[in-house]
Order: structure tokens, then C-alpha cells, then sequence
């Protein structure tokens, strides 16, 4: 939930925020809307140029969220879905992907993860197809790395982990060859404790059959810090049970096979989501946000660094442990 149009204070304050975590990678928005707003216009850099500047002040990597199609670009099917165009497949998922490209030409060397499309698996957020998707997927990885070879392209975070039928559209869509046309799989995880490792295990099976070598990310999970959300009855004890949940689970990904786990910063939105983030923080976030770290944030610090100092641990020596996460 870090989107281009935030005050640079609040841009700031969470990236400053995760480095002092010991993250090494902070995920957030990059808005095709925002960047190209005037299809016979200028891009409009502004907001990209100081995610830049942050990452270099901060040292952080950076996984850029790419989203939100211009509305002059959209192609939507009812008059409901065009009052939220920025959720529609774009008419040419070519001209989608070019946009993808442009960006990834201008972040080159300083942002070079861009993932395609927030939960495109979830209506709430596309309301195209697994084959539009597919279509805008390959496209934009052709953009990207020809723009940046050393680009990684990432699935967008698939948020309906129980079930694999909108994935197996997607990789079947025929002259999308979208199976090699990601470098990184990617999908989005809150459950109860004992079944997070087995869901990325099962996963890592599922991509190893369809043919994918490449790494699983975890680019979303979190658990609720008020207890009026906390679903897993071994962590129903408000910020001490969702520090203990974040580091049980996070072990637990890694340990069946995830290379990247990103967790929640801030709160944001309602319901579960309002009390999700490691700090305790205003939303809309303002220039100069007043952030409370709460017990999980010193609980996944301490994580980071012990997780470093196991060189017995074999995916934590082989990578350091990355892990901070912004959703759509």
C-alpha cells in the first residue's frame, strides 16, 4: 500500500522503516495510470524518480508492483467495470507491455523486480481473463528484458492458493507461451499457522510438473494484530500472538520451499488488513506518519538477523532473508 501520489515523507518513513528492519527488498505500487497518464503526453516520472532515491538512500531492492491500466488504454466489458478502468485489460496487451518496458528502461540498474499485475486471480482487482492475463504477462516480459536483461519478472501474486484451475488457464493460453514468461512464481499466503508450509510445498509440486524451475516468492503474508481477527486459535492474544504467528510461519515457508517471504509494514484498509502491518500506523499515511513498532516488527528483526547466523540453514545461507511487503 505505497502507492507514486504518496508525500515523499510517508515514502520515507517506510522505507527508512524497513531498512531498519534488515530488510533487504520493499515491495510497493507502480501505477501505469500515474506514469503515463496523457497517452500524447509525457511520462510522468515524479513519483518513480523518488522511489529510486530512496532505494539507493536506503540500500534497499526494490520489487515494483506493476498495475493499474490508463483508462485510455482499457478495454472494459460493462459500464460498472469502466468506472474503475484501472482494473480492465488493456485493448492491446502489446501497448501494456511497452508501457511495462518504458518503466524498466528508466529504473534500470536500481529497480530491476517488476511484478505484473496485483492478485490478477482475484475479480476484486483485474477483471480480464486468465488469457488476457497471460497475454499481458508475455508482452511485458518481452518489454522488460529487452529494456533491462538483468530484469526479473514476477507472476502477479496470486491470492486463491487453494487451487490451481486459473494458473492452468494462464499457462495454456495458446501462443502466450506464458510458462516462459515469468522468472519468478509468485503467490500470497495468510492461513492458519500449521498449514502455511504445506501450501508453498504443495506449490513448489505443482509449478515442478507444469515444467517451472524457477524460485516461489511470498510477496503477501501477514495475520492480524487485533484479536477480532485473529482466525488461528493458537494466536488469538492480540500483537504477542501475531509476533509469535510471524515467526512460526515464516520458518515454515522457507523450510518447504519458498526463496522470498514478504510481510506486511504497515496497517491499511479495514477488517483484518487495519491491523496487519508489523507498525502501527495512520491510513491514508500523511507526509510525516506517526509509526508504532509493534511486538512482531522487533520479533521478525530479531528473525532476519538469527536466520542470517544459521549457516546450517541451508536457504538462508544460500540468500539473505528478504522480507517486507506492500499490497495493492
Amino acid at each position: 500500500m505505497l502507492y507514486l501520489d504518496h508525500p515523499f515523507g510517508a515514502k520515507e518513513a517506510m522505507f527508512r522503516a524497513a531498512a531498519a528492519l534488515g530488510a533487504s527488498t520493499i515491495r510497493l505500487d507502480v501505477a501505469l495510470s500515474s506514469v503515463f497518464p496523457d497517452p500524447a503526453g509525457p511520462p510522468d516520472w515524479s513519483g518513480l524518480d523518488q522511489y529510486m532515491l530512496l532505494a539507493r538512500r536506503y540500500r534497499l531492492r526494490v520489487l515494483a508492483d506493476l498495475l493499474a491500466t490508463p483508462g485510455y488504454m482499457a478495454d472494459c466489458a460493462t459500464p460498472a467495470q469502466q468506472a474503475l478502468s484501472y482494473r480492465c485489460p488493456p485493448a492491446d496487451p502489446g501497448a501494456w507491455g511497452r508501457d511495462a518496458g518504458r518503466i524498466a528502461a528508466h529504473t534500470r540498474g536500481v529497480i530491476d523486480d517488476f511484478e505484473i499485475i496485483n492478485e490478477p486471480d482475484g475479480g476484486w482487482s483485474f477483471y480480464g481473463s486468465p488469457q488476457q492475463y497471460a497475454r499481458i504477462l508475455a508482452a511485458s516480459y518481452v518489454a522488460i528484458h529487452a529494456a533491462d536483461p538483468r530484469a526479473r519478472v514476477l507472476l502477479g501474486g496470486l491470492m486463491n492458493v487453494g487451487e490451481h484451475a486459473w494458473l492452468d488457464q494462464v499457462l495454456s493460453t495458446p501462443q502466450a507461451d506464458a510458462l516462459h514468461r515469468f522468472d519468478i512464481a509468485n503467490i500470497h499466503l495468510r492461513a492458519a499457522a500449521g498449514r502455511a508450509g504445506p501450501i508453498v510445498a504443495g506449490w513448489r509440486r505443482y509449478l515442478a510438473r507444469r515444467g517451472f524451475d524457477g524460485p516461489l516468492w511470498v510477496t503477501e503474508t501477514g495475520y492480524p494484530a487485533d484479536p477480532a481477527w485473529q482466525t488461528d486459535p493458537a494466536y488469538h492474544d492480540g500483537p504477542s500472538g501475531q509476533a509469535r504467528w510471524m515467526v512460526t510461519v515464516i520458518p515454515a515457508m522457507l523450510r518447504a520451499g519458498a526463496a522470498m517471504v514478504f510481510v506486511t509494514e504497515r496497517d491499511s484498509l479495514g477488517g483484518p488488513y487495519a491491523s496487519e502491518g508489523v507498525l502501527q500506523s495512520p491510513d491514508p499515511l500523511p507526509d510525516d506518519p506517526s509509526v508504532t513498532p509493534r511486538p512482531s516488527y522487533y520479533a521478525v528483526s530479531a528473525l532476519i538477523r538469527r536466520l542470517a547466523r544459521r549457516r546450517d540453514y541451508t536457504r538462508m545461507s544460500a540468500s539473505p532473508l528478504r522480507m517486507i511487503r506492500f499490497p495493492f
